[in-house]
Parts: C-alpha cells; structure tokens; sequence
C-alpha cells in the first residue's frame, strides 16, 4: 500500500524593522525540513545601497513528507535560515506535526 505525500507550505514573513535594512538584503534562504533534507534559494540583486534598497519581506517554500502510516502523528523541526555569506543573519524554527494516514 502506498500513502501520498503531506505536502506543506511554510512561510515565514518579516513584519518589522527598516525597508533597507543592509543584513537582510539579497539574503541566501535555506530551509531545513527536519526529515535529513534542506532546500536553498538565493536571488541575484543589485549592489545594496542604503535608503534606496529594499529587502525582502516574505519568503515560502513547499516540502512533501512521507510519515510513515503505521507509526501515527511524526513532528519535525522546519528552521527558516537567511544567511549573508556564510553568517546566519536570522533563524527561525517551528515544529509541525504531520499526520500519518
């Protein structure tokens, strides 16, 4: 017997601060999903340039699970990372629970 995938859609959103704030500007992204596997997105932007760049306020990302149906309910940790370089810039993390069927 095979079960379809949970599919989820994480977001995360920044809500406050400076439009041009320099750290969070043309960030890499990386999201690690908490099952041994992680996506990454970067963007190609111009040089920063304080007052006139802008950075980006919500970023969302899709992963399939596949829980295990015999065993129940699994949770993973998702951490949402913006990075500048190799520098971890913000850090975010949320458990979900995925539901087997």
């Amino acid at each position: 017997m095979i079960f379809p995938p949970a599919r989820v859609v994480a977001t995360a959103e920044l809500t406050e601060g400076a439009n041009d704030f320099q750290d969070y500007y043309c960030p890499k992204i990386e999201w690690i999903w908490g099952d041994g596997t992680q996506s990454e997105s970067a963007e190609d932007c111009e040089p920063y340039e304080a007052g006139k760049s802008e950075i980006r306020r919500r970023y969302s990302a899709d992963h399939n699970y596949r829980p295990d149906p015999m065993a129940g309910a699994a949770s993973y940790d998702v951490v949402f990372r913006m990075k500048q370089g190799s520098k971890t810039v913000l850090s975010l993390r949320q458990t979900i629970k995925v539901q087997g069927q």
